[in-house]
């Protein structure tokens, strides 16, 4: 089933990959990333005003701890980024190189930083997901990943999913929330990349997981079952990853323009905006 789409763009601008949106409870923001353009955006919904600044570095991970710390993944660097602007770092992975980078990440409900690093050069079985306790001690949860990419809990915090892009698979692991390891990993859900490659993840308020379909032009809703419940369309080839706003309702999606011809371009102009869903009527 596809369902209709009611949409409009939210921040009209040129990223190269939008990615790692979060909505900002606090703030009041939908902070989101342009990876290879290397800036930080804040977008007030109130307003329509959306903020950037530039970082140094290709920025693949946004994310917010409970106490309100946004943390960035800068290349292959975790670093904190300041009310003032002031980016410092403070950890690096441990199987930082230059061909990798961060890619995606998100706190657990116990504190934990989760993330994927992933091989820039296209290099097969190397991506890592990582975890990052408070205590800074960096753990590696699992390995034999193409391009690691959206990771998600199910609402009741047992099950926590990750992506490979590229293999276009997303995986389902037992999730103990007291030690936080996770095991029993077996597919969720498998497609054909042709048919567009799931990217980022978050899960909507009835327990449905919502995948992002890098090359599909949708977002895939998935049951708890593991079945793809029905494709929601986006008028834009290369879609990256979406968040709940404030309301719970507004879903916003980050897209990208990565690869896209000037014609490809030309017939999706919204490539490269951030898009603003109403999903209760996509739904």
């Amino acid at each position: 089933m596809t369902a209709a789409l009611d949409f409009k763009i939210a921040v009209r601008t040129n990223a190269i990959i939008g990615e790692s949106p979060i909505w900002s409870a606090r703030r009041n923001r939908l902070l989101w990333v342009d990876i290879m353009g290397r800036q930080v955006h804040s977008y007030d919904p109130a307003t329509g005003h959306d903020d950037a600044i530039d970082v140094p570095g290709n920025v693949g991970l946004l994310a917010e701890s409970a106490t309100g710390q946004i943390v960035l993944g800068l290349d292959c660097e975790l670093a904190s980024l300041g009310a003032d602007g002031r980016i410092e770092r403070f950890a690096r992975a441990p199987n930082a190189d230059q061909a990798f980078r961060f890619n995606d990440g998100k706190y657990d409900r116990q504190g934990r930083l989760w993330t994927g690093l992933m091989n820039k050069e296209g290099q097969k079985g190397v991506g890592i997901l990582y975890r990052f306790d408070p205590d800074g001690t960096w753990h590696i949860a699992d390995t034999g990943f193409d391009l690691p990419n959206g990771l998600e809990w199910s609402r009741d915090g047992q099950t926590l999913y990750y992506t490979d892009s590229h293999r276009g698979e997303i995986y389902a692991y037992d999730f103990d929330p007291a030690t936080c390891e996770i095991s029993n990993r077996r597919l969720f859900l498998g497609m054909d990349p042709k048919e567009g490659k799931p990217d980022g993840l978050t899960m909507d308020s009835t327990g449905h997981l919502l995948s992002v379909l890098f090359d599909g032009s949708a977002i895939a809703r998935i049951a708890p079952d593991g079945s793809l419940e029905r494709l929601i369309p986006l008028p834009v080839p290369r879609p990256t990853s979406c968040s709940f706003g404030g309301d719970g309702r507004t879903l916003f999606v980050t897209t990208a323009r990565i690869g896209l011809t000037d014609e490809r371009i030309a017939r999706a102009p919204a490539s490269g905006a951030l898009l603003e869903v109403d999903y209760e009527k996509a739904v």
